[in-house]
C-alpha cells in the first residue's frame, strides 16, 4: 500500500510541474516611466537588461545574471497577464502632471499584454511587485 501512495504522489507531483513549464526564453517584461522631466525605460528578458534614462542617450544593456531573473519570474507568477488590459490605476495623479505617466508590458511567445497608463510610484497591487524590482534592478546598472 505505501508503495502505491509514493507512485500516485510521484505522479502527481511530476504531473504539476509540467504543467507550470513555461518558455523562459520567451519572455519580455518593459516597464516605462514618462513624463516632461522624466524619461525611464526597463526591458529585461532572460539574457540582458536594458535601461535608458535619457531620450537621446543610447540605452545601457547588461547581462541579466540568475539571480536578477528569478526575483523577476517569482513576481510573474503573481500576475493574471491576460488581465493586464483590464487593470485599473489606483490613482489619476498622471492626468494633471501630478505624477509621470508608467506603463507594463509583457511578452510571451510573441504576444504583448500592456497594461492602461498609471501613475509612476502608484501601480496596481497585482503588479507592483514586479515594477518594484524592475525599478530596483535598474538602479543598480546605472
Amino acid at each position: 500500500m505505501k508503495i502505491l501512495f509514493f507512485i500516485i504522489t510521484l505522479f502527481t507531483i511530476n504531473n504539476g510541474c509540467a504543467q507550470q513549464h513555461i518558455n523562459q526564453d520567451s519572455i519580455t517584461v518593459e516597464y516605462s516611466a514618462m513624463s516632461r522631466g522624466l524619461y525611464k525605460v526597463i526591458k529585461i528578458n532572460k539574457k540582458t537588461i536594458t535601461y535608458a534614462s535619457l531620450r537621446e542617450v543610447a540605452p545601457i544593456i547588461k547581462l541579466c545574471d540568475d539571480t536578477n531573473w528569478d526575483y523577476i519570474l517569482q513576481a510573474l507568477k503573481q500576475i493574471n497577464i491576460e488581465n493586464l488590459p483590464n487593470l485599473k490605476a489606483p490613482s489619476e495623479n498622471r492626468l494633471f502632471d501630478g505624477a509621470a505617466i508608467g506603463k507594463l508590458k509583457i511578452t510571451y511567445e510573441g504576444k504583448t499584454y500592456e497594461t492602461p497608463s498609471f501613475d509612476h510610484g502608484n501601480p496596481h497591487h497585482e503588479i507592483a511587485e514586479l515594477v518594484k524590482e524592475m525599478l530596483s534592478i535598474s538602479e543598480n546598472i546605472e
